[in-house]
């Protein structure tokens, strides 16, 4: 089992997007807690809605404490951040559910300008990894009906939708325990 510092999600990346741009992935800190109440207030009234459910103008300051809570197994982050401006443009997460431990509920936001070019896909691959890595069993979304983005995205990344009805759908992801090459019972 790899620790957490040589978890593939815990690592800095870069990765290239469908339109040549490059995007720093990294894990989101407390640091970063301005710069993400800056992002959410540049995202479109209609980005904000299809994220939260809601028409939510801005994070209170206990929100935003409980979004950069994060580093450990119960709660991860991932955040891009567009290395031109410095700004971050996407945020990937993951909450335990308290109900059941061993599943975990995952979020995504990208700003307007990122959608479409394959950043939400390439986050929430590497956080799909770091769940695997961390043990969960499974990975939990809830989206808009009317979100056919974030939807496809779910679908793209293995995602298959659960019995729901209502504006909410419910999506889950079976998390297999990564393989060990082995020969004999020994590592190969």
């Amino acid at each position: 089992m790899q620790t957490s510092q040589q978890s593939s999600a815990r690592v800095g990346r870069q990765v290239e997007l469908s339109d040549q741009r490059v995007v720093d992935i990294r894990p989101l800190e407390r640091r970063d807690r301005e710069g993400l109440a800056d992002a959410i207030g540049r995202l479109s009234p209609q980005t904000r809605y299809l994220r939260f459910a809601n028409a939510k103008p801005h994070m209170s300051s206990r929100e935003l404490d409980f979004l950069v809570d994060v580093g450990r197994r119960e709660h991860r982050a991932l955040l891009a951040v567009d290395p031109a401006t410095g700004w971050g443009v996407a945020v990937v997460r993951y909450v335990q559910l308290q109900t059941e431990p061993a599943v975990a509920e995952i979020a995504a936001t990208v700003s307007d300008d990122w959608q479409g070019l394959g950043l939400g896909t390439a986050m929430v691959v590497q956080l799909i990894e770091q769940a695997r890595d961390d043990g969960f069993s499974a990975l939990r979304a809830s989206v808009l009906a009317s979100n056919k983005r974030s939807i496809a995205m779910l679908l793209h990344t293995g995602f298959a939708p659960l019995p729901s009805r209502g504006t909410l759908r419910e999506y889950e992801l079976p998390l297999q325990p990564r393989r060990r090459n082995t020969l004999n019972g020994y590592p190969a």
